[in-house]
């Protein structure tokens, strides 16, 4: 071999350059190596499934002749490298391509098989592409010594793993991603045998039970069923559950933790099996709830507080008014009698306009008594319509007729503006006057002398019954009007308050349309009034 000596190329592929400066210039300086030429065809006596191996394996193959320095590449090694015949002259040309960072590990590779000492393990070097690529080679190589005739040689071999190393690379990555979730997730993970024994948990999970860690859990927690739930048939549904269907989700339990205190827990988990269909393991997560079903005892406590308070409340105001309006009626008719001096005239005239007086009051207070009524009723379901066909434009024009004393005497225009054609609706023809007498009285309190209030009938394009009452009244806020229908609000609600009344006039109305399946929107804008619009499914004229 001392006639041998190795040339490196020049920055240009196929070009002389000096030998690399280092311990591997000596190594290499004092070897030639004879290039053997090959086209992209199978080498004499190569078989043609081994070149088609070696392009599917990406994986390129060299020997070295160690009596006379000639190499021989195959045709899937020079694609590797990206070498047409006439570019390599010798296996320095290697050097070229290489990254500049794994020179010299390639470099005293080389020397090594050149010396006949190829190393054990291979060679994971980069190699630098024409187009500034980087593909990640691995070489390996053996020394094969001289038998039957055959003369001694170097074997070596070069393969294109930069897929296999991406993957594995990803792999990893993956792998960490998923260990990082399991070793840090807030929810418990696990995997048990369908017996009920643990063979994983994570680091949550063990907190959750109150155990130091996985392995504690593990060792100590082995008979799901008799030591954690507190309810030992849980266990039982959950197989149930699972077999049944696969999975389970939100499976609700009180468990004990490992010092005897008992916890909420939520599992969600499934079935692994083979693909032949045997059952290997369940896997699932586990979440702590203690506090949210704490959480949900304390509303359905306060709930149900509310609700017989509600009760309370409802029955307080029925009995009541059932027991003002007795008294009432008498009050109001011996009032009706001195002032009309059914039993005579009243001596002093002056007694008989008092009891005009206690008489209006009486009314008054009656109209107030029969809405808190009327409110109960329709609060707690005890409303109940007398359903008939209800055609809209009689009315608006009785509901106009009845309040027009009081429009005039507030100073107000009161209007009515009929649909031309019928309009009929399914409903209680009382309790439509009733609503209607409710918000038309609203506009007529809260419009100053000088405005106008009009109620309209009419269909509307997709078919419903429509009323309409718009006034040019003092109108309402925003935050009033989202808290209108609450029952007794009331947007002036001082002791020094203008307006009588309870609010509940619009609670009643909103009660009473939602009875009729229809709706009720107000619309309104301090300073120029308030549109009220009542929406019923509409009936076909029954005269048509």
């Amino acid at each position: 071999m001392s006639n041998v000596r190795m040339k490196f190329p020049s920055h240009r592929r196929g070009s002389p350059r000096p030998a690399p400066a280092g311990r591997h210039r000596d190594a290499l300086a004092t070897i030639r190596i004879l290039t053997g030429r090959e086209d992209h065809a199978a080498a004499p006596g190569t078989p043609i499934h081994l070149v088609d191996a070696q392009a599917v394996a990406q994986l390129g193959s060299w020997k070295l002749d160690l009596a006379s320095g000639a190499v021989a590449f195959s045709s899937e090694m020079r694609r590797i490298f990206g070498w047409g015949t006439a570019d390599v002259q010798d296996l320095s040309c290697l050097a070229e391509a290489v990254h500049p960072d794994d020179r010299a590990k390639v470099g005293d590779w080389l020397a090594r098989n050149a010396a006949m000492r190829p190393p054990a393990s291979g060679c994971l070097f980069r190699l630098v592409m024409a187009d500034g690529g980087i593909r990640m080679l691995y070489g390996r190589s053996a020394l094969r010594a001289a038998r039957n005739g055959a003369r001694a040689r170097i074997c070596g071999t070069v393969q294109d793993i930069t897929d296999q190393e991406s993957g594995e690379r990803t792999v990893g990555e993956v792998a960490h991603l998923f260990r990082d979730i399991f070793e840090h997730c807030v929810w418990g993970i696990f995997q048990t045998t369908p017996e009920g024994r643990y063979l994983t948990a994570n680091p949550a999970l063990a907190r959750i039970y109150g155990f130091d860690g996985p392995e504690e859990l593990l060792s100590k927690l082995t008979n799901i069923g008799g030591q954690l739930y507190v309810e030992p048939e849980r266990r039982d549904e959950f197989i149930r559950l699972m077999h049944e269907k696969g999975v389970v989700t939100d499976f609700e339990s009180a468990v004990r933790r490992r010092d005897g205190s008992v916890i909420w827990i939520n599992e969600t988990c499934r079935e692994v099996r083979t693909t032949a269909g045997r059952l290997l393991y369940y896997e699932g997560t586990v979440e702590d709830i203690t506090e949210r079903k704490r959480r949900e005892v304390e509303l359905y406590a306060a709930k149900e507080s509310a609700e017989v308070a509600d009760r309370a409340k409802t029955e307080f105001l029925a009995t009541m008014s059932h027991e003002l309006r007795t008294p009432l009626n008498a009050v109001m008719g011996f009032a009706e009698i001195i002032r009309n001096e059914s039993m005579g005239p009243v001596g002093v005239s002056i007694y008989r306009d008092y009891a005009g007086d206690i008489h209006d009051s009486g009314q008054h207070l009656l109209m107030l008594i029969n809405d808190i009524l009327d409110f109960v009723k329709a609060d707690s379901g005890g409303l109940q319509l007398d359903w008939e066909m209800v055609e809209l434009n009689g009315v608006i024009a009785g509901v106009a007729r009845l309040l027009a004393a009081q429009a005039e005497a507030a100073g107000v225009t009161l209007a009515e503006q009929e649909s031309s054609e019928p309009v009929f609706c399914r409903g209680e023809e009382r309790r439509l006057r009733q609503i209607l007498i409710n918000l038309v009285g609203n506009s007529i309190k809260f419009t100053l002398a000088g405005g106008r209030i009009d109620i309209a009938t009419d269909t509307t394009p997709d078919g419903q019954a429509r009323i309409t009452v718009r006034d040019t009244g003092i109108g309402m806020s925003p935050e009033d009007l989202s808290r209108i229908g609450e029952p007794f609000y009331q947007a002036d609600s001082t002791l020094a308050r203008k307006y009588e009344g309870t609010g509940l006039g619009l609670a009643i109305s909103h009660r009473m349309v939602r009875l009729h399946n229809g709706t009720l929107k107000l619309e309104s804008v301090v300073g120029k009034g308030t549109t009220a619009t009542i929406l019923l499914p509409r009936e076909q004229n029954p005269l048509a």
